[in-house]
């Protein structure tokens, strides 16, 4: 479904790169988001977010619960309200319905193809047969311990809109973690910009989705990795 920041345009040549440097390693990913580049990597996957609603929504999908077609504006903000993380119909009003993917970014008033509920319930059924069988998991990046493992980070960039559930997000504490990790793992970010310890491996254009002029400005996204060791 649609995800403020998602990599649905470049998920095929981002996986890609990733299965190219595995090794045949378990594949962690620490900011699942829309799940997008997740559907496109094989073998052993575990995928967290710190948004523990959005966890639950992938683990009830797993379980078998469908998501709606429609969503009212008054059950949207009756959902918004209660708040519950274990509810899967938080994560997908809140970031489903929600203009331009972003977490209670407003009710979206739509109707017919263009219908948001619709759409993102088409959206993660296709998806779904992708990532049965991924184990996820909720919690900060920093509480995790990867060991031997591929690690993919699609963190809140840094001087951009910030996704709601990880306002306030700690970029030092984040690039401090990626060093610490990058001990024991193949560790790759995405990133406009990295510190200067960790270097480019691969970019990759791509339009952005929205905006407010006739044209759509390209974006360059990044990979990098820490280049200290």
């Amino acid at each position: 479904m649609q995800y403020l920041g998602g990599k649905s345009k470049i998920r095929k040549q981002i996986s890609a790169y990733l299965e190219s440097v595995r090794n045949g390693r378990d594949y962690f990913e620490p900011f699942v988001g829309g799940a997008w580049i997740l559907q496109e990597m094989s073998g052993s996957r575990i995928a967290s977010d710190g948004n523990k609603s959005l966890i639950a929504m992938y683990k009830s999908l797993q379980n078998g619960w469908i998501p709606p077609t429609f969503v009212s504006e008054s059950e949207y903000q009756q959902v918004r309200k209660t708040n519950d993380q274990s509810n899967p119909m938080t994560a997908f009003c809140g970031i489903g319905c929600s203009f331009a993917g972003k977490l209670w970014g407003g009710y979206a008033r739509s109707e017919g193809k263009t219908c948001y509920a619709q759409t993102s319930h088409n959206s993660l059924m296709k998806q779904l047969p992708k990532i049965k069988d991924v184990q996820f998991i909720d919690g900060l990046f920093h509480e995790h311990k990867p060991e031997n493992m591929l690690v993919y980070c699609d963190p809140p960039y840094q001087g951009t809109t910030q996704y709601g559930a990880l306002s306030g997000f700690d970029h030092s504490l984040f690039w401090k973690t990626m060093r610490e990790w990058s001990k024991n793992n193949t560790v790759i970010v995405s990133e406009y910009n990295a510190p200067e310890d960790f270097k480019c491996v691969a970019e990759f254009s791509s339009q952005m989705g929205m905006t407010t002029g006739n044209e759509r400005p390209v974006r360059v996204e990044r990979l990098f990795m820490y280049n200290g060791i």
